[in-house]
C-alpha cells in the first residue's frame, strides 16, 4: 500500500512540465525475445516476466508464497555490454523514475546515459521499463501512480536472476541503480526480505545506488547483507527531501553495511534532466515517512497504522495522512544542473567498477 511521493495532481503537471510521458507502448516484436535464462544471450532488447502491480511490504513479509498468486506481466529492458571485454564484467541493473524511460516526443531520458557509460567503463547495464512493461504511455500519465514502488523492486530483482544466467557477468557482481522512484526501490531492495520474497534463489544485489530518491519509505529494522549503498542527493532538493535519506543511512551504518550519502552542491531533484529552470506547483513530501515494520506493517513519523480503511484509533487512512504530512511550498524547483550531472555520473562508474563480490 505504497503512496507516491508526489500526488496526482502534482503528478500530472510535473511530467508535464519536463515531458517526461513515456510513449505508447511498442510492438512485441520490438522488444525482443521474452527471456527465462541469458545462457544464450548476448545484449541487446528483451522481455521478463514479472509480479505485475499487486506487491507491497506486507505481502512481501509473507513470503513468496504470498506473492505466487500475484498476475505477471512482461518487462522490456535493454542489456549493453561492454566490447572488448575479456573474463566476466560487473553489471548495474538501472530503475527509472516517475516519467518513465522517455520523453513525450521518444527521446531518451538521462538514464540511458548511464548505461552507456557505465559500458564503455567495462561494466554491463540494463535499462528497465518498469511503467513500459504496466502499459503507462503517453496518454496514460495518472497511470503512474498505481505502480507500486515493490512493483520497480520486483523488476529489479527478475533481471538480477536474468543476469546470472548470463554467461559474460560476473555473478557475484551485480547492482542496482535506480533515480527518484527508482532510487527508492534500490534502496529498499537491500533488505534481504525483499530478496528472499521477489528473488527466484534469494540472491542479493552487490551495490546499491540511489540517485534523488524520496527517503520517506524503508525498513524500521533493516536486515541487510550487501556490501555497499550509496545515496546521492541534492543539497537544494526540496521536493523528496532529504532529512529522510538521512534517517536511512544512520540505520544502514548501523547495520554495519557500508554507506556513503553525498550532497552536491547546488542540485534540486532530478538534476541531470535536460531542463530549464521551472517551478514545480506541488507540495514537499519530505516530512512523510512509512515506517516499514518486521510483521508488514506501515506506520507513520508519529506511530499510526496506515491501512486503506480506518478501523481502530491508532490508524490513519492513507490518503488522510498524505494530507497532513506534506506541506506545500511555493520555492520547488527543478533545473538541470551539469556540475553535479558529470559528478554523479562519477560516482557511479567509480562505484560500479569497484564493486565487491557478494559474499567474498
Amino acid at each position: 500500500m505504497q503512496l507516491l511521493f508526489v500526488r496526482v495532481a502534482g503528478l500530472v503537471m510535473f511530467l508535464s512540465a519536463l515531458m517526461l510521458a513515456s510513449p505508447a507502448s511498442a510492438q512485441a516484436d520490438e522488444l525482443g525475445p521474452q527471456l527465462s535464462s541469458m545462457a544464450a544471450f548476448k545484449a541487446g532488447r528483451f522481455q521478463f516476466v514479472s509480479i505485475k502491480n499487486q506487491v507491497w511490504w506486507s505481502k512481501i513479509i509473507e513470503g513468496p508464497r504470498a506473492l505466487a498468486v500475484a498476475d505477471r506481466v512482461n518487462v522490456p529492458a535493454v542489456l549493453f555490454m561492454p566490447s572488448g571485454s575479456t573474463g566476466r564484467v560487473p553489471a548495474m541493473v538501472i530503475m527509472h523514475g516517475i516519467g518513465g524511460t522517455q520523453t513525450r516526443n521518444g527521446s531518451k531520458r538521462p538514464y540511458w546515459d548511464y548505461a552507456e557509460l557505465l559500458a564503455k567503463n567495462g561494466v554491463a547495464a540494463v535499462m528497465v521499463d518498469t511503467h513500459g512493461g504496466r502499459g503507462i504511455g503517453v496518454t496514460q500519465m495518472l497511470g503512474a501512480a498505481v505502480v507500486p514502488v515493490f512493483a520497480f523492486v520486483a523488476d529489479a530483482f527478475a533481471v538480477l536472476d536474468l543476469l546470472k544466467t548470463h554467461p559474460d557477468i560476473d555473478p557475484d557482481r551485480i547492482g542496482v541503480m535506480g533515480f527518484s522512484k527508482g532510487g527508492t526501490s534500490a534502496l529498499l531492495a537491500s533488505d534481504e526480505r525483499a530478496a528472499r520474497g521477489l528473488s527466484s534463489n534469494s540472491s542479493m544485489f552487490a551495490l546499491h545506488v540511489a540517485i534523488y530518491p524520496g527517503c520517506q519509505t524503508y525498513p524500521e529494522n533493516p536486515r541487510l547483507r550487501t556490501p555497499k549503498v550509496v545515496i546521492l542527493v541534492g543539497e537544494r532538493d526540496n521536493y523528496a527531501g532529504i532529512a529522510g535519506c538521512n534517517e536511512i543511512q544512520e540505520k544502514i551504518a548501523r547495520s554495519g553495511t557500508d554507506v556513503n550519502l553525498v550532497k552536491l552542491d547546488g542540485a534540486t531533484h532530478s538534476w541531470d534532466e535536460n531542463v530549464q529552470r521551472f517551478r514545480v506547483e506541488d507540495v514537499s513530501s519530505e516530512d512523510c515517512r512509512w515506517k516499514l515494520q518486521d510483521d508488514g506493517r506501515e506506520l507513520t513519523h508519529d506511530g499510526r497504522q496506515v491501512v486503506n480503511r480506518v478501523t481502530q484509533g491508532n490508524q490513519v487512512a492513507a490518503a488522510d495522512y498524505w494530507r497532513t504530512c506534506t506541506k506545500p511550498l511555493g520555492n520547488i524547483y527543478i533545473e538541470h544542473n551539469a556540475k553535479a550531472t558529470r559528478e554523479s555520473k562519477r560516482l557511479v562508474v567509480e562505484a560500479a567498477m569497484n564493486m565487491n563480490p557478494l559474499g567474498r
